[in-house]
């Protein structure tokens, strides 16, 4: 780094308030996330960064990693499921803090450059899962085989023999500023528990 004491120390700082600025984010922002599939009598079952690895174990030089990898929640998926025979169903949560550093978005070769990426609408991509009528399987199993949902937001797709699924986007700020609002959108798809308060 090629800067003055100045400007050192400045930086310093700057990166301290953004550790301190995430962490009060992360804070409010994962039980949120909790709340939202408790609507709908989801229980935590997984979460994952997507398309980073998450961060490397001691063993591994950090500097041999990409710097994403220490990021994990920059682009995470968090996975409910709700167990209850003849109404199983899954909600995945995609918290997209910055979808410019995504596939599609980012460039094909090595990984993004921060200095170089456009300013993009933080998102919650949100895919649904349930089974068809009649089905006797599993929903965790059906999910760890199945592919996303693809086609129009809100397009009902078969995703094997006993699943089906949908995807809608909001906008991370409507999220955190009505997030009724997205339970009404879900609740198309995947429907509220006579009383979920049991399952808060």
């Amino acid at each position: 780094m090629d800067m003055n004491r100045d400007q050192a120390a400045s930086l310093a700082n700057q990166v301290q308030r953004s550790h301190r600025l995430l962490a009060g984010f992360y804070k409010r922002m994962l039980p949120a996330l909790d709340d939202l599939a408790s609507n709908f009598g989801a229980s935590f079952w997984y979460w994952g960064p997507i398309n980073f690895d998450r961060p490397c174990n001691s063993s591994t030089k950090p500097s041999s990693k990409w710097v994403w990898d220490f990021l994990p929640l920059i682009a995470a998926q968090f996975v409910y499921t709700r167990d209850d025979d003849g109404n199983q169903a899954a909600i995945e949560l995609q918290l997209r803090i910055d979808p410019s550093v995504l596939p599609g978005a980012r460039p094909k070769k090595g990984q993004p450059n921060p200095t170089d990426l456009p300013e993009v609408t933080p998102t919650v991509r949100i895919y649904l899962y349930w089974l068809k009528a009649n089905s006797s399987t599993d929903i965790k199993s059906e999910w760890d085989k199945a592919e996303h949902p693809a086609g129009e937001a809100n397009s009902t797709s078969s995703l094997t023999d006993d699943l089906k699924g949908t995807w809608l986007e909001v906008s991370l700020a409507d999220f955190m500023q009505a997030p009724q609002e997205t339970v009404a959108l879900i609740s198309k798809h995947i429907s509220l528990p006579a009383n979920p308060s049991e399952y808060r």
